[in-house]
């Protein structure tokens, strides 16, 4: 037994003399050739002091799997710059019969809306019905827009029987230029619900918001413009796909019959839970060219009043009326109001229109501030 103890013990001696060894030449082929890869992260072989000769258990490194003069090199992520878009602040007003609208004239429309305290405007630019219309409308309105605060945001109605060619139809609109003459600050798609006749379905809206950021130049945002959410809508209409594809989004806060507040509120609260900044378009028109059966309203312009109160509380930094041809008085003196509750916003985008004139970009103060279903008669 001794002499098996003795041969057992002398094989120990050995395995561990020879791991000892080995770890001697590594370190020293470590040295000889520099260390570790110049800029790499060198993950070092564990320690061989727990070599314990007399034991059934020797502890040593498993060099086939790391050898000590490797490197492990560890690049770092990508990058990626986040794009600046501008996104809307202050008050803004709906455009949907340029024709209509004072006479057609950008020069006459850009005043009345400076009178009002208007950062910008809504101009519809086609639909699936009529087509692009936007060519004679930018080119009067774009223009006039020179040197002034005002910025204009494109918008379109599709109806998704064809989203591709629905989406290339709005980007047009990102550009249209000309020469000297400001360019459209973002997009709007108007898409509604099956009683507008629109395919809003999960698969159409995907496709088309997928072909829409793909057609715009990357300055451009996308407001979608989507149902308020009510009790019917909620969880029908797909909002989250929408929002996953958005920049912003523009609740229509049509009110008809139901506290004004209140629509608000709830198109505020539940939109914000999507992560995206949420700017309310509210009713400056009378509810009875929609639905002839309702009551008329009469106090509009408390009820505008109430409108932009609850949009201020609940988080908003921009509002707009629906729409320019069928806005009422009080109405509009309601806006231009709510103007002043905007007021930094409008300093904001003076200044940078002031840069614009100069050929000076400034550090960007607007970019990271902040419906109905309606009828045939209004909407098309």
């Amino acid at each position: 037994m001794l002499d098996a103890a003795a041969a057992r013990f002398t094989r120990e001696v050995s395995l561990a003399l020879a791991v000892v060894l080995l770890v001697g030449l590594g370190s020293v082929s470590q040295l000889t050739a520099g260390g570790p890869l110049a800029g790499a992260v060198s993950v070092a072989s564990p320690a061989a002091s727990a070599v314990r000769v007399g034991e059934k258990l020797v502890r040593a490194i498993d060099a086939s799997v790391t050898p000590a003069h490797e490197a492990v090199t560890v690049r770092p992520a990508a990058v990626v710059t986040p794009v600046d878009r501008w996104l809307p602040t202050g008050t803004g007003m709906w455009i949907h019969q340029w024709s209509k609208t004072e006479g057609g004239s950008g020069r006459r429309v850009v005043h009345r809306a400076t009178l009002a305290g208007l950062t910008h405007l809504f101009v519809k630019t086609g639909s699936s019905h009529d087509g692009w219309v936007g060519g004679p409308t930018l080119s009067s309105l774009m223009p006039a827009t020179k040197g002034t605060p005002i910025k204009v945001v494109a918008w379109d109605f599709p109806t998704l029987v064809h989203p591709e060619a629905d989406a290339r139809r709005l980007a047009r609109a990102a550009w249209w230029h000309q020469p000297g003459v400001p360019m459209v600050a973002a997009v709007a798609p108007d898409i509604e619900t099956a009683s507008e006749g629109t395919h809003a379905t999960r698969s159409s809206i995907e496709r088309y918001y997928r072909t829409l950021r793909a057609s715009l130049p990357a300055r451009v945002a996308i407001l979608a413009t989507v149902p308020w959410p009510s009790e019917n809508r909620v969880n029908r209409y797909p909002y989250v796909r929408t929002a996953r594809h958005a920049d912003a989004l523009i609740p229509m806060a049509y009110w008809y019959n139901r506290s004004p507040s209140r629509v608000t509120r709830t198109s505020m609260r539940i939109l914000k839970e999507y992560g995206k900044p949420v700017i309310p378009v509210g009713q400056g028109y009378d509810g009875r060219l929609d639905a002839p059966y309702l009551s008329a309203d009469k106090h509009p312009g408390k009820s505008v009043d109430a409108f932009v109160t609850a949009a201020r509380m609940n988080g908003a930094q921009s509002v707009s009326l629906w729409s320019w041809q069928t806005t009422g008085a009080q109405q509009w003196s309601a806006l231009k109001r709510a103007s002043k509750r905007y007021a930094p916003a409008v300093r904001a985008v003076q200044a940078a229109a002031r840069a614009d004139a100069l050929g000076v970009r400034p550090v960007s103060t607007l970019t990271r501030p902040g419906w109905h279903p309606g009828g045939p008669l209004l909407r098309r």
